[in-house]
């Protein structure tokens, strides 16, 4: 029996937090099999580093430095080909029934930052990118950051007004972006301090073009500022800069972006609070801002208004940033974390602050992670969701509100494709294209027609 996968299953590679599409376009049979192969820059030849190749609830593969990579555990005949731009395989659509040698996957640099991003939380409210282009938001609207041209709390889904084209979304504390399939940025909510990058302070309850930016592949939004990464590989930051998080230099706030002062290389971005964090192509994350509790990683707690190394980190597949800790996955599925631990937020079954990298506890096969106010989320390689640290208002998703200082698994949860952590809540979105939600709901940021907290996963009403 052949099973039609190219709407639900697909071939992602996640480079820091980012998946690359390809579509898996049939399944047959139920033999096993092991293919390798190489993942390469199309420019120079060179290895893709540091990347995560996963197969859905098939299993995973992972690249080396060189970009060697190992897939093991597939059934049946598949047929994979490229299904976005700047990726070419050698040979082309290549059809796998059994175990197969020297499959190559060229890229253009930084190109895997450009995946359409699909589901956002921000303080109190969620976001959702439809496949046809269109954003969604629901929960709390205070300075129009649901976009839909009012300020009204939304307990179930509305359409942000005048905007479409869009293939990635950021949710922040107070306003959000998006990253339309021209390159082009969008912003709308809260300006205060110029977060929404346009030149004004004016707050904006519709979308509007952030001043002077193209050629963009990945958005992020802390809280009051904006990071963007744009396809050379630099990084540019505006808005609220009184720690340094612009990376700039200076701590002077900036109402139209600026660019991260000495970096380059970068796959990925991430915003928590008040500081910064960035994956560069060689496996190794820099962060900037605020450092309370240790939470760049540089073994201190100083504040930094331009990028430092996180010690003793290397081979990173992806970045999350909470409100003060901070989250690596290793292209081994292992995660590591550092910064505050009051709450059992690292995983590492203490409450002890760390400076630098620890190891999250009893933790591996990890394809994704998120980091919310006081806890961390993680999406495994077979679908399920794992959650550690506060659980005040059933963040955590285990069906009580106790906090955890190791991963629990959310065992109501599974055919998770994409996660997202806001201050006290968590988005996922199913295979099967179906969004749930659970912990805060006052202002109606679940989705589900209701202002009830949830401690286990609820389904977003229209979605």
């Amino acid at each position: 029996m052949k099973i039609k996968l190219q709407s639900v299953l697909r071939l992602l590679v996640i480079a820091a937090l980012l998946m690359l599409p390809i579509s898996l376009l049939g399944c047959e049979s139920k033999n096993t099999y092991i293919a390798s192969g190489r993942v390469v820059y199309e420019g120079n030849g060179q290895g893709f580093p540091s990347a995560v190749l996963s197969f859905g609830p098939f299993g995973i593969a992972i690249t080396d430095l060189q970009g060697n990579w190992v897939k093991s555990g597939l059934q049946g005949t598949i047929t994979i080909t490229p299904a976005g731009g700047g990726w070419i395989f050698t040979p082309a659509n290549v059809a796998i029934s059994k175990a197969t040698d020297g499959i190559l996957i060229k890229a253009k640099l930084h190109e895997p930052t450009s995946l359409p991003t699909k589901v956002g939380a921000g303080r109190d409210y969620s976001v959702a990118r439809k496949d046809n282009g269109t954003v969604w938001t629901w929960g709390e609207n205070g300075y129009g950051k649901l976009g839909d041209g009012s300020t009204a709390n939304r307990t179930t889904p509305v359409q942000v007004s005048g905007l479409e084209g869009v293939k990635a979304i950021a949710a922040g504390h107070y306003h959000t972006v998006a990253l339309k399939d021209n390159t082009t940025v969008w912003a709308w909510g809260h300006n205060v301090i110029g977060q929404l990058g346009d030149g004004t302070k004016t707050d904006r309850t519709t979308p509007v073009q952030v001043s002077g930016l193209s050629d963009v592949t990945a958005i992020a939004a802390g809280f009051r500022y904006s990071v963007i990464l744009k396809d050379e590989g630099s990084v540019w930051a505006w808005g609220l800069n009184m720690n340094g998080q612009l990376g700039d230099g200076t701590n002077v706030d900036r109402t139209t972006p600026v660019i991260v002062s000495g970096l380059d290389n970068v796959l990925a971005i991430a915003t928590g609070t008040e500081h910064t964090v960035v994956l560069k192509t060689d496996g190794t994350v820099w962060a900037w801002g605020g450092n309370g509790s240790g939470r760049l990683g540089d073994g201190t707690t100083y504040s930094r208004n331009t990028p430092v190394q996180v010690n003793g980190l290397g081979n990173v597949a992806a970045i999350a940033a909470g409100y003060t800790h901070t989250i690596a996955l290793k292209t081994d599925g292992t995660v590591w974390a550092w910064g505050d631990n009051y709450f059992g937020q690292l995983g590492d079954g203490t409450k002890t602050t760390c400076y630098t990298p620890v190891q999250v506890k009893g933790l591996s096969d990890v394809a994704a992670i998120t980091a919310g106010c006081f806890y961390t989320v993680a999406l495994k390689t077979d679908g399920t969701v794992w959650a550690w640290g506060v659980n005040t208002f059933g963040q955590l998703g285990d069906g009580t509100t106790t906090t955890r200082i190791e991963p629990s698994k959310i065992s109501s949860l599974n055919n998770v494709s994409a996660i997202a952590a806001g201050n006290n809540h968590v988005v996922a979105l199913k295979a099967d294209g179906t969004v749930w939600a659970w912990g805060h709901n006052a202002a109606g940021q679940l989705g589900d027609g209701t202002t009830n907290n949830r401690s286990t996963p609820v389904q977003v009403v229209g979605l």
